[in-house]
């Protein structure tokens, strides 16, 4: 697998992605969010499907995981965390940052991982806990969340979401999130 070119091609997704989101005056963090998904949504199909061959699921987890990690971290920095401020969307934020917490191992095991047949088992478990993950957002947490919120917190958080998930690109973060950057951002 040619890994250099492949993080080069991640990066000029990853970078043109951020500069979409970020050309928009007053996004909605729910927008941004939406918008991630998809991409990681047709992704997901690709790690799924067991009947592609080796080669094209290894390509799409090398696009997968740095789009879940530029995602994840931003989202409970901004989003879940807003939400953890709210005694009835608490619950649903701490939620959220447990399924991150468990992609974000699945996904470490994956990347450590030299037998064909475990990664691929892993790589699948991992695709159907995003899968879920994305289906419980869109269905419940994030029509909760605009519910329970006025449209400049969610700008605010877009701004936000938007910064720090170019930090994470501007770093070079392709893997799980550094123990640095997580110094640099504790969470409450």
């Amino acid at each position: 697998m040619k890994k250099s070119s492949k993080k080069k091609t991640v990066a000029k997704k990853m970078n043109s992605t951020t500069r979409q989101a970020s050309g928009k005056k007053s996004s909605d963090i729910i927008d941004l969010i939406l918008n991630d998904h998809k991409a990681l949504k047709r992704l997901i199909k690709v790690l799924k499907d067991t009947d592609a061959s080796i080669s094209e699921r290894e390509d799409a987890f090398e696009e997968f995981a740095p789009l879940l990690v530029t995602h994840a971290v931003p989202e409970q920095e901004t989003l879940y965390q807003a939400m953890r401020g709210d005694e009835e969307l608490r619950t649903e934020g701490f939620e959220g940052e447990v399924e991150h917490e468990l992609a974000d191992q699945m996904l470490e095991e994956a990347r450590r991982t030299d037998d064909d047949d475990l990664w691929s088992a892993r790589v699948k478990v991992l695709a159907e806990l995003v899968e879920h993950h994305i289906k419980e957002e869109e269905s419940e947490l994030l029509p909760d969340y605009k519910k329970a919120s006025e449209l400049s917190d969610r700008v605010e958080l877009a701004n936000e979401f938007l910064r720090l998930k170019q930090e994470l690109h501007d770093q070079g973060d392709t893997d799980s999130p550094s123990e640095r950057y997580i110094a640099q951002h504790p969470q409450q």
